[in-house]
């Protein structure tokens, strides 16, 4: 039998900088334990594996130029990808792949404060939070800068219903109707007022509108120009060693 040997070079080499004491003897015995293991296994495989299957020159090499071939696209690409992707872009993919973007849950714009219920004007909080004026809208910024518990203000970026729902207890809606016909509720549970006010929505499976997927499709776009760079680069280089009669096919 050959033995194998964990030598005290390599367990310094993988050995994390900065550990304490007790962290370091922690970290070398769980390390020796899995060498163990893992030598173990290798053992038994050498043993009972075939000549073939134990042959991983080819799978080795294999991988090695798979790895430099992908170190050189990412250099390549880094010195070449234009990160800018234009709204017109954004729109005209959008437009063209409408069916791909269907909502998997409701979404919703909306408002929301939270409460204790010994807040001073809540009374007033519950005519201002229906937004009825722009100056309801002001009044109750306000009163949630000095008093809320909790909140949310942005009516520009839509959000999905249950990440509202969170942070609120309303149990056992049928999200559809509730969207459709409810668009505020106040209520108080638990010693705590809550006040939403919904001002936009979509419902499951609806298209899902371009704001809330324009993040994601310039993401597809970068995708999409990192591909052509690397197509580029694989016919650039072939190309080049074809004028130069570097490559001869027999």
């Amino acid at each position: 039998m050959d033995y194998a040997y964990l030598t005290l070079d390599e367990l310094k080499y993988v050995m994390p900088e900065s550990l304490s004491a007790e962290d370091s003897l922690m970290f070398v015995e769980q390390y020796i334990q899995n060498w163990v293991k893992e030598q173990v296994v290798l053992q038994k495989a050498e043993e009972q594996l075939p000549d073939k299957a134990k042959d991983v020159h080819y799978q080795l090499e294999d991988y090695r130029k798979s790895l430099l071939i992908f170190a050189y696209e990412q250099q390549y690409i880094k010195s070449r990808l234009d990160t800018n992707v234009s709204m017109n872009d954004i729109e005209t993919y959008y437009n063209n792949n409408l069916k791909d973007f269907s909502l998997r849950d409701y979404i919703i714009k909306a408002v929301y404060f939270k409460y204790t219920n010994t807040t001073p004007d809540l009374d007033k909080m519950n005519t201002w939070y229906k937004l009825k004026t722009k100056e309801d809208w002001v009044s109750a910024k306000a009163h949630a800068s000095l008093y809320a518990v909790d909140l949310h203000t942005d009516t520009v970026n839509w959000i999905y219903m249950n990440d509202m729902l969170s942070k609120i207890p309303l149990t056992d809606i049928n999200k559809s109707s509730f969207l459709k016909y409810k668009h505020r509720v106040t209520f108080e549970e638990n010693g705590m007022v809550y006040f939403l006010k919904i001002l936009d929505y979509k419902l499951k499976d609806e298209s899902s509108p371009l704001e809330f997927e324009k993040d994601k499709i310039k993401g597809i776009l970068l995708n999409l120009k990192m591909n052509d760079l690397r197509k580029e680069l694989k016919d650039e280089l072939y190309k080049d060693a074809k004028n130069s009669e570097a490559i001869k096919i027999y």
